[in-house]
């Protein structure tokens, strides 16, 4: 009977470790797994501050319209067809353009879907792997905000951080 007890207890002892152990790891792993996707690890840097990333969104800041295009890391876009849809969620104003392979960016099309300081806009991304759809908040700075100090302020205000990294490391240069 004290043998069975014994194994009894040692099973138990193991099972409960095991689990523990097991258990530790799991949550780990979707934590990563969502960080990934959230943050949109992988997806590099755009080209210059004023490139809104297809890749992840968040807020955009912007000074001049006319300098905003649409950027995709290389490895993202697929030989084929690619194709960015972009609509003001305020107005409905839509278009759909072809992205070619070649682009790195693609300008804003202003024409068919002006921009408008705060609103928000859906975003989306289609090839022969599938499509995703991101909506993201564009805001026009302030023209009276000249200097870089009050930019990067406002900037932040407004959740434009990943813009805030590039215009800091573009200061130290």
């Amino acid at each position: 009977m004290l043998i069975l007890i014994l194994l009894f207890s040692f099973n138990t002892t193991m099972a409960t470790e095991l689990t523990q152990v097991s258990s530790s790891y799991e949550p780990i792993k979707l934590t990563e797994k969502f960080d990934t996707r959230r943050r949109g690890i992988g997806c590099g840097t755009p080209p210059n501050i004023w490139a809104v990333s297809i890749c992840k969104m968040d807020a955009f800041c912007y000074t001049a319209p006319n300098e905003v295009s649409l950027w995709l890391p290389p490895a993202k876009r697929t030989e084929g067809f690619n194709f960015v849809t972009i609509k003001n969620l305020t107005t409905k104003q839509k278009i759909t353009k072809r992205w070619q392979v070649s682009d790195i960016t693609i300008p804003w099309p202003i024409g068919e879907v002006p921009l408008i300081s705060g609103d928000n806009y859906s975003i989306g991304f289609s090839n022969r792997n599938g499509a995703s759809s991101y909506s993201v908040i564009l805001n026009a700075i302030p023209s009276e905000l000249s200097e870089v100090v009050q930019q990067i302020e406002w900037m932040k205000e407004k959740g434009c951080t990943k813009q805030v990294e590039m215009l800091l490391e573009e200061q130290d240069t």
